[in-house]
């Protein structure tokens, strides 16, 4: 759960990333419309003072003028026009944008709910258990206390005593059993997958055309908070892949100067991540982080 928690947070921070670029076009597109009404209403007005100067005075040169100042004109109300039609694409971008943010958060709050009631539930489970076990305590001594002094009972042979010993009706497919049962198949929260499935495809979608573009770095590498550093493969359109093992808590992960902090759950101790680092915006570059067991379930899947 803390760790879907932490991919919203990663999600967020893309999503910011794209709002900061959408904030600065908006902005421009916003100038760029009020230059553009100001320049139809000065046309507006040269258009209307031609029309005044045939009707008083009809001449070559005044029609000249009309003609200039139509054309001008209407090309005034078509850069209004194109410019009202790009404002309102990028509000519409920056509104979706603003409501998948607030989608995210939530799910967040929803999922702070959630691990709350887990701890609350692990809570009392671990309270009834020590209950129990100071309750059988005390009774296993009252019992002992109580008990009349005997004979010590011989133990009767156990199966393996009588299969050691070929003792006949001892069980005959014991030393054949496995010493081990088969490792059970690793469950993957829904959660997980859907968000390995987006960053799949954002990622499929990125590198789509084929052309890797320049090298940003000229080394890239993941060190975590213990071990080695291990370089970055390069992908093409800034992005670097790497798969490393994790080790289970809280973790900080330096990629160049940068630093992200993670929380890897208890059971993915020593299991093989993948890392996305997304550097197409350096001033907050984004690092991607994911099990490897999802991305093979996720295929296996589709399959």
């Amino acid at each position: 759960m803390e760790q879907s928690q932490e991919n919203r947070q990663v999600e967020i921070e893309d999503i910011e990333n794209e709002l900061v670029s959408y904030d600065y076009k908006l902005g421009r597109a916003k100038e760029s419309l009020q230059k553009a009404r100001r320049n139809y209403e000065v046309s507006r007005r040269e258009l209307q003072q031609a029309k005044r100067d045939h009707q008083l005075n009809s001449s070559s040169d005044t029609e000249r003028q009309l003609r200039k100042a139509e054309h001008g004109f209407a090309m005034a109300e078509r850069g209004v026009d194109s410019r009202t039609r790009r404002v309102e694409f990028l509000q519409s971008n920056y509104d979706e944008l603003n409501g998948q943010i607030e989608e995210i958060r939530t799910a967040i709050a929803a999922g702070e709910r959630r691990i709350s009631q887990q701890q609350e539930k692990i809570e009392n489970l671990v309270a009834a258990l020590l209950a129990k076990a100071e309750k059988e305590r005390r009774e296993a001594a009252v019992a002992k206390a109580a008990a009349p002094v005997s004979k010590p009972e011989v133990p009767a042979p156990s199966v393996a005593d009588a299969s050691a010993s070929g003792v006949p009706g001892a069980p005959a497919g014991e030393e054949s059993a496995p010493a081990e049962a088969a490792e059970p198949l690793r469950e993957v929260d829904e959660e997980l997958l859907d968000y390995v499935r987006r960053e799949r495809q954002r990622l499929e979608k990125l590198l789509a055309d084929g052309d890797e573009g320049k090298h940003t770095f000229r080394h890239l590498d993941l060190e975590p908070t213990r071990g080695d550093s291990v370089p970055f493969e390069f992908l093409g359109h800034n992005q670097y892949r790497v798969v490393a093992p994790v080790e289970a808590g809280r973790q900080t992960y330096k990629v160049n100067t940068w630093r992200f902090r993670r929380t890897i759950p208890a059971d993915d101790s020593g299991v093989p991540y993948v890392f996305i680092f997304d550097a197409r915006r350096l001033s907050r570059p984004r690092l991607v982080m994911y099990p490897e067991y999802a991305l093979e379930s996720l295929e296996s899947g589709e399959q």
